[in-house]
């Protein structure tokens, strides 16, 4: 029996993918579960400790736990990885930007990554039976968008992330120390590097939450 946590904050989509697997034809039998939020996933993960998910197909643009340790799906996925180093992931996003998506496969490292508007019934199911085979799955899309020419032209870790969802929440830099645990000078380098990163050296905060709005950074 393997088990798919299928995470996603639109429970249409939830039940839809899983409609699409239940006759998914493998060498063994399937159970699904549904999670909306980061929150539910967290709280299944304390739940089901060394019994956790076989696979979890995880988007990424999932709104920030309660506390704000966990920012989006990325922190997420990243969280799993850390805990549950046998669970394989898919990803599955509706962000089709080349710097976002190279962000997200470098950090992740996933064994599948899908376009949502390029899932369908096949493609679904192929990317869950090859991941359940321990081999990996990308989409054509992601294949074509994750050209090595664009692999290394950014890279936003997990503390930048944070700085840019607490700077988009309206907080101060002078805040930032009380919700991120770095140093104020250390934020300061970091909110630098991300101005440069994101083509807005000289822009002001409003300028760089634009730009990694449009990105799908936060």
């Amino acid at each position: 029996m393997s088990q798919i946590l299928i995470i996603d904050d639109h429970p249409i989509t939830v039940k839809g993918y899983k409609i699409l697997l239940e006759n998914l034809e493998i060498p063994t039998s399937l159970e699904f579960d549904g999670a909306h939020s980061c929150d539910e996933v967290l709280l299944k993960m304390d739940e089901l400790e060394g019994n956790f998910f076989d696979i979890v197909l995880l988007d990424i643009s999932l709104p920030a736990s309660k506390d704000k340790t966990v920012t989006s799906g990325e922190d997420l996925g990243l969280l799993i990885k850390k805990r549950f180093p046998k669970t394989k992931i898919i990803v599955h996003t509706g962000l089709n930007e080349i710097q976002r998506i190279s962000n997200i496969f470098r950090t992740l490292k996933p064994e599948g990554f899908l376009i949502k508007s390029d899932i369908d019934p096949k493609t679904l199911n192929h990317a869950v039976s090859r991941v359940l085979q321990n081999k990996n799955f990308y989409s054509e899309k992601i294949r074509t968008l994750l050209s090595p020419d664009d692999f290394e032209k950014i890279y936003v870790d997990s503390w930048n992330r944070k700085i840019l969802y607490h700077l988009s929440q309206g907080h101060k830099m002078k805040d930032l120390p009380s919700h991120i645990p770095l140093s104020m000078p250390t934020i300061e380098r970091r909110k630098k590097r991300i101005k440069s990163l994101l083509g807005v050296p000289d822009g002001s905060t409003k300028e760089l939450l634009d730009v990694a709005r449009k990105k799908g950074f936060i």
